[in-house]
């Protein structure tokens, strides 16, 4: 049983609530001295006070005028109570409460009170435990007396009334009950989709364990292949150094006795008195010293070992291991061929030529060739790519001379590029050819970044690329470099070897094309809705809460959040960007006569993407044909528009990717179309992007034999050659189409083999072209003969 005295600072102690005669009597506080309210002069003037003082009289619970039974007595009739402990809460006639109550601790601590027939619990005040808790501190977030109002810590706090508190919370506490009910409705159905997620939770853990086991088993492998290489280069200029000292020790040996007898001659020598005799011995003893001077005179700590030249640091290995982690996976979409296929096949030579074992018949989907374009380049001043660390430039004039009159000196001779100084005399062979990672290769208008995997035994890397007419070569140490001051929408051909002492490795050739001037338009005002307001020289469009355009022009949209571009498209490709990073809209193409009370989701003559959050949308005539639901919302979002392929391709300007792309057949001329519904968007047109799209298909998931078995027979030879004429495109930009048909007829499996080996295919298309020219001479030899 606990007492009825809480102690100084207990917060909300809850008792029974005393009788009327015990709220007269006076009750010392025990947080301040004070005797009572009436001691400390409170008159409940304010109205709350007044209300509070008003009410104390009358929360207690009144006395029964009828008498009350013992609770605890088993005698029939039961005796009448004379009191009720508020500790216990029980009734006691006089013989019970002499029996339980004894006049000792702890049950002379309970409180005694008049019976009655219930209890009423009372949060008492923590500050004053003998003051029942009547108002509420609002800085304070808790319930206090009335007598904390005029004293103690919350004296000049603003108070409010219980009621007024408690209508609030029970508010809320009964929304919260109200969501929470809502919730348990459906959580059977809740259970059932988590005890699936968890079956899937369960499979993925095994089946990335298994991945991660495979991954690292593959890299202890490959670190065990990496260390027996290195013990081998270790022991052969272990072997070399220990030879050399193998030698000078021998020497030192073997000249030993020498210098001793050459020694004692001399001794003697010193001991001659006859200058004669001296003078003539003198030259052949010095002669005998000055030749052992160089074997004896030596300073050890000078002799040169190439084993101390080397050094082991994987401190960088280590960090890469170090942050070895798991990620989020990201499925690439699969990226549709930029030029389209006629249906009917038709040959792209009128007469075929020689057939070959290889290319029996030179048939094909025509492939349409990327026009590129091939000026004269010249090379002003600005364009000298200049010296820094990304490479060494290798020109035999100086820059500043070459540069000095608007451009490299004609004809300037190639410097040799020396070895790196301190490579290891160990390396006996030139190192392999460097590996393109075409996937990390980047463009912009005026630069070029490419970058290849380390060559183990290569102490540094050639880059070769033309500018105008002379060749610029640069020396680089690390395995990237990037090329700048170079002109826009032009192919470049750059060529990286791997070098050390031995010598140089065959070159990795690779096609890179600057990002050109494109198609260029902007927002037209006049089509504009009148929610819609323009900066930026009409390239940046926001949503505005007053009508800026209200009325007017029939091009207008009365929808209020849709705009056109300014120029219409009729035939090509053509390709731009927007960014609205927050913001809802929609970017597509539409007729000139959609209908202006609708936005581009919803008509028969719009095509839409929709990026809303992390959703993202593909709508036409009412209907969503797509959906995706992605983990991180792109800043950029591109669109190329094929008009005479009929295709719309939407893509992740961020990461170079495709997100949807939708086939149809365009019978007008169709705008660039836009609507916005939240925050803005910026426009990014004159973009050329073709040349980079087509180099897409380096970057692409790999073609395998499942892939092309998942598609219908008749789609796998475009598949095939929507990957293979990039590639070849890039060597071969006029021939790309003829040479694609032609490999298009070798069998599929080993199609796919020849997409697997850059060098195999290198081969056939090096084997194609030859047929192809073979055929070009006999057909012009029998035109010269038919003329004669």
């Amino acid at each position: 049983m606990e007492g009825n005295n809480e102690t100084e600072g207990d917060s909300g102690s809850v008792t029974s609530e005393p009788g009327p005669e015990d709220m007269t009597t006076s009750s010392p506080c025990p947080s301040d001295g004070q005797d009572s309210i009436e001691e400390l002069g409170v008159n409940c003037q304010s109205p709350v006070m007044e209300n509070k003082c008003k009410e104390s009289t009358s929360n207690g619970v009144e006395e029964q005028s009828q008498p009350l039974p013992c609770q605890l007595c088993e005698e029939d009739p039961t005796r009448i109570a004379v009191k009720t402990c508020t500790v216990c809460t029980v009734r006691y006639c006089e013989q019970c409460l002499a029996l339980t109550h004894p006049p000792r601790p702890p049950f002379s601590e309970h409180k005694l009170i008049n019976p009655r027939t219930s209890f009423k619990k009372t949060v008492m005040c923590p500050d004053h435990p003998t003051k029942p808790v009547e108002m509420y501190c609002v800085q304070d977030q808790t319930p206090v007396c009335l007598l904390c109002e005029k004293v103690g810590r919350h004296k000049q706090h603003n108070m409010a009334a219980l009621e007024e508190v408690f209508s609030q919370r029970r508010a809320e506490l009964q929304a919260g009950v109200d969501r929470l009910g809502a919730w348990l409705t459906e959580g059977e159905d809740m259970v059932r989709r988590l005890q699936e997620k968890q079956a899937d939770v369960k499979t993925s853990n095994a089946e990335l364990k298994s991945t991660i086991e495979k991954e690292c088993d593959d890299l202890v492998d490959r670190i065990s292949r990496r260390s027996t290489e290195m013990d081998r280069q270790l022991t052969v200029v272990s072997s070399s150094d220990t030879a050399n000292l193998a030698r000078l020790i021998r020497d030192v040996q073997y000249n030993t006795p020498k210098a001793q007898a050459s020694l004692s001659q001399a001794e003697k020598l010193l001991n001659e008195t006859d200058h004669a005799n001296f003078l003539q011995s003198s030259a052949s003893v010095m002669a005998e010293i000055q030749r052992m001077v160089p074997i004896f005179g030596m300073n050890v700590e000078n002799v040169a070992c190439s084993i101390d030249k080397l050094t082991v640091d994987f401190s960088q290995q280590k960090q890469v291991v170090e942050t070895m982690n798991i990620h989020k996976k990201y499925v690439p979409a699969f990226f549709p061929s930029p030029h389209g296929f006629p249906g009917a096949m038709s040959p792209y030579v009128q007469n075929p030529p020689f057939a070959t074992p290889s290319f029996p018949v030179v048939h094909g989907p025509p492939f349409h060739a990327f026009p590129v374009s091939m000026p004269g380049l010249s090379v002003p001043a600005a364009h000298c790519p200049p010296q820094g660390n990304q490479g060494t430039l290798k020109i035999g004039q100086p820059v500043s001379q070459g540069c000095a009159y608007g451009g490299y000196p004609p004809h300037a001779p190639l410097a040799t590029c020396p070895p790196r100084v301190g490579a290891p005399p160990s390396v006996q062979h030139p190192p392999a050819q460097p590996t393109i990672l075409h996937d990390l290769c980047s463009t912009s208008m005026e630069g070029v970044y490419i970058s290849w995997q380390t060559v183990s035994n290569a102490d540094e890397y050639e880059v070769r690329y033309t500018v105008g007419g002379p060749q610029v070569v640069a020396v680089v140490h690390s395995c990237s470099f990037t090329a700048r001051y170079l002109n826009p929408a032009t192919k470049y051909r750059f060529e990286i070897r791997a070098r050390n002492v031995a010598g140089s490795s065959l070159p990795s050739v690779t096609y890179l094309v600057t990002d050109g001037r494109g198609f260029k338009f902007r927002f037209d005002p006049k089509t504009a809705g009148r929610f819609l307001t323009f900066s930026g020289q009409n390239t940046r469009v926001a949503v505005t809460d007053r009508e800026e355009r209200p009325g007017g022009s029939p091009a207008r949209f009365t929808d209020g959040n849709t705009v056109f571009g300014d120029k219409d498209v009729t035939s090509g490709q053509h390709y731009w960007e927007v960014s609205g990073a927050g913001s809802h809209y929609a970017v597509g193409v539409a007729y000139a006569s959609m209908p202006r009370d609708r936005d581009i989701r919803d008509t028969t003559k719009s095509w839409a993407f929709v990026q809303h959050e992390k959703t993202q949308t593909f709508h036409h005539n009412e209907t969503t044909i797509s959906r995706h639901e992605v983990d991180a919302v792109p800043s950029r979002i591109g669109v190329l528009l094929d008009y005479d392929a009929g295709q719309i391709c939407v893509y992740n300007a961020d990461r170079g990717t495709t997100i949807c792309t939708h086939k149809t057949a365009f019978t007008d001329p169709v705008y660039p179309a836009f609507s916005l519904w939240q925050g803005f968007l910026q426009l990014y047109t004159g973009l050329e992007k073709q040349q980079a799209i087509a180099q897409h298909a380096l970057r692409e998931e790999p073609l395998t034999a499942a892939i092309l078995a998942s598609v219908p027979s008749q789609e796998r030879k475009q598949m095939l050659g929507e990957r293979i004429f990039p590639i070849v495109e890039l060597s071969h930009p006029k021939l790309a189409g003829k040479i694609t048909g032609m490999l298009l007829e070798i069998d599929n499996a080993e199609l796919l083999h020849l997409l697997d080996s850059r060098e195999s295919l290198k081969a056939k298309v090096t084997e194609a072209v030859a047929v192809l020219g073979a055929h070009e001479k006999h057909v012009r030899e029998q035109s010269g003969d038919a003329g004669k």
